[in-house]
């Protein structure tokens, strides 16, 4: 083979190489990672008017009352917004079954002297099912809400849920936790000491004029336990989240961290 061909083959060659490379790196070179630099420069308010829409909900039904309110966003896939009205339609369907078991239940077992009819006769009778949103951002990079939705259909108090959603509006795809850190930063110790310090001095610490009281110490001390199993390094303890640029906030579940009286803590901590 001559000096001529030899030279053809070996431009042909790195004309081959060059255009993978091509193919390869510049491939969606306007997607924004999550974590890129330059989401931090992104020159777009948190909430940008007119992104979403609130849908509302107010269904009739002889033993519940509804309060239903829940967003609908624009640039984002079908199923985004399918999974948000189903959990709320999930919800509906679920309340409306155990509510109509639980007053028939009421209904037939009423003592002596007891007025219960068959049927709630007012709205304040029934039992009820509202949901509500706090958006922390939605604009043409990310969207993070959480939904909060809650009901009594009987016992001694009602319940209150929340699910988080996330979403990376450009690569059209739901985030999770992991996405939203460094990839080789250990964020579950991070979230796990943090939550732990956090919920400690909060919830389980001896105030002032409780050091003797044997009852106080005995308290603290289970929920200390109960905090420590509910931010145990898993993916599920930390699941509940939403964020922006800086920072990132854990919702955690009645329960999870301590008694009903505590509520549903949050604790946000920065980005790392």
């Amino acid at each position: 083979m001559n000096k001529k061909y030899k030279s053809i083959l070996i431009i042909l060659s790195l004309l081959v190489i060059i255009l993978i490379i091509i193919l390869v790196f510049g491939k969606d070179d306007k997607i924004i990672p999550v974590l890129d630099d330059n989401i931090s420069k992104v020159d777009s308010p948190l909430i940008v008017e007119n992104s979403y829409e609130t849908k509302t909900l107010n269904e009739n039904d002889p033993y519940v009352k509804f309060d239903i309110k829940y967003p609908q966003f624009k640039q984002v896939d079908n199923s985004f917004n399918e999974n948000i009205s189903n959990l709320i339609k999930e919800q509906i369907k679920d309340t409306k079954e155990v509510s109509s078991e639980n007053w028939q239940a009421r209904y037939d077992t009423q003592m002596e002297g007891e007025n219960i009819g068959k049927y709630p006769k007012t709205d304040d009778e029934k039992f009820y099912l509202y949901s509500d949103f706090n958006i922390i951002q939605s604009n043409p990079y990310f969207i993070s809400f959480i939904l909060t939705y809650g009901a009594y259909t009987g016992g001694a108090h009602g319940y209150e849920a929340k699910v988080s959603f996330n979403y990376d509006v450009l690569n059209k795809k739901v985030l999770m936790l992991k996405d939203v850190f460094s990839p080789s930063f250990n964020y579950l110790e991070y979230l796990s000491k943090e939550s732990r310090d956090y919920l400690y001095k909060e919830y389980a610490e001896v105030k002032n004029g409780e050091e003797g009281d044997e009852n106080m110490k005995d308290y603290f001390d289970g929920i200390k336990e109960m905090i420590d199993m509910g931010t145990e390094k898993k993916e599920e303890n930390f699941e509940t989240f939403t964020f922006t640029k800086e920072k990132i906030k854990i919702y955690f579940s009645q329960y999870q961290v301590g008694p009903y009286a505590i509520g549903m803590p949050e604790v946000e901590f920065y980005r790392k």
